[in-house]
């Protein structure tokens, strides 16, 4: 048996938010741990039922929808050289603001 500290106030959220999808604290974070250990990565995204995304984001995602049907999405960049581009790219901003 352990003992894990937690803010008063994020525990009683947590709470709150667990017991909308049938759990606990202790069960999510028993779950957690469980699933961590047997695959060393953090584990799934647990969302309460009453979570909506906002009218602003549908609507980013229709956009992003047509956007994707509408044109050639096909990208041949590795990711290492996307990153170094990003980098170029960054600093090439901070010299426009001078």
């Amino acid at each position: 048996m352990a003992t894990i500290r937690i803010d008063d106030d994020l525990k009683r959220d947590a709470d709150k938010m667990f017991d909308e999808v049938g759990m606990n604290t202790s069960v999510a974070v028993r779950i957690f741990l469980t699933k961590f250990v047997k695959t060393g990565k953090f584990p799934f995204d647990i969302e309460t039922p009453s979570f909506q995304p906002t009218v602003e984001t549908l609507k980013a995602f229709k956009e992003t929808e047509r956007f994707i049907e509408k044109n050639d999405l096909t990208n041949q960049e590795d990711l290492n050289s996307y990153f170094e581009r990003m980098k170029k790219e960054a600093v090439g901003e901070a010299h426009a603001e001078l």
